[in-house]
Formats: C-alpha cells, sequence, structure tokens
C-alpha cells in the first residue's frame, strides 16, 4: 500500500490512474456487453469515449513529463 501512495502522490498521477480504468471499464462494457451491438449509438459513444480517454491520457501524460 506504501508503494501505490508512493506512486499516486500528486494530481496528475492520480488522473492517469483514473483514465486508465475508466478505459478499462469502457473496453469491457463494450466487448462483455450486447448492449452496443442492439443500439448502434451506444455503441459509437462506448468506442468514441474510449478514443477520447485514450487521448486525455496522452495529454496529462505529457503534462506529467514536463512537471517532473
Amino acid at each position: 500500500m506504501k508503494y501505490l501512495r508512493s506512486v499516486f502522490d500528486d494530481k496528475l498521477t492520480i488522473a492517469a490512474g483514473i483514465i486508465f480504468l475508466l478505459i478499462l471499464a469502457f473496453v469491457a462494457f463494450g466487448v462483455y456487453s450486447p448492449l452496443p451491438m442492439t443500439d448502434p449509438l451506444m455503441g459509437v459513444f462506448v468506442y468514441g469515449m474510449v478514443v477520447v480517454l485514450f487521448l486525455a491520457g496522452g495529454v496529462v501524460f505529457a503534462l506529467a513529463i514536463m512537471r517532473s
């Protein structure tokens, strides 16, 4: 637990961790839920959010690199 506390010590790394978990949640929802297949608009939203979160993660990563 101390290791996780030392890794997630500032707001940028916490944001990166949350974005990573959200990407995993959206991918798991898209793979295991029949909703994106039965409702195409929801499928576009789910897979579009993965791209948006990926880009947001890249921005957070760049900000974290510039900060350190």
